[in-house]
């Protein structure tokens, strides 16, 4: 079911800022932009093979920090139903982002109610 760890995400009120410090203090670099009309961009950067997510603290509503890993599979709906059949909750149903970006997410409920996520982009 699972790939790999695909990407970590967190929630930022400075994603500018947050951007400054991962590339010149940490050498990550950017790989993608997400584009936000009402808020500051979702940025992607590479962390060794496993993306670091920066979200928009506006946008999420939630407050800084942590917010979930995500894990690469091959269907996010299909994960989703198995990790049903074996008794996991699932917190947000599969659901194209939308924009053309090919992206589909599920989210589900891991241990102490640990946020995690299905990802699944279409190449």
């Amino acid at each position: 079911m699972v790939q790999k760890i695909h990407k970590i995400a967190i929630v930022s009120d400075d994603i500018e800022g947050a951007v400054e410090f991962y590339t010149q203090k940490m050498g990550l670099t950017v790989v993608e932009r997400f584009a936000n009309e009402d808020d500051e961009d979702y940025v992607f950067l590479d962390a060794g093979g496993i993306l670091l997510e920066l979200m928009p603290q506006k946008s999420m509503g939630h407050p800084p920090g942590f917010h979930h890993i995500s894990f690469e599979v091959d269907s996010v709906a299909d994960s989703a139903q198995e990790l049903k059949d074996k008794g996991v909750t699932i917190t947000k149903e599969p659901f194209d982002v939308g924009g053309g970006t090919g992206i589909t997410l599920g989210f589900f409920e891991g241990p102490n109610e640990l946020n995690l996520q299905l990802f699944h982009r279409e190449k």
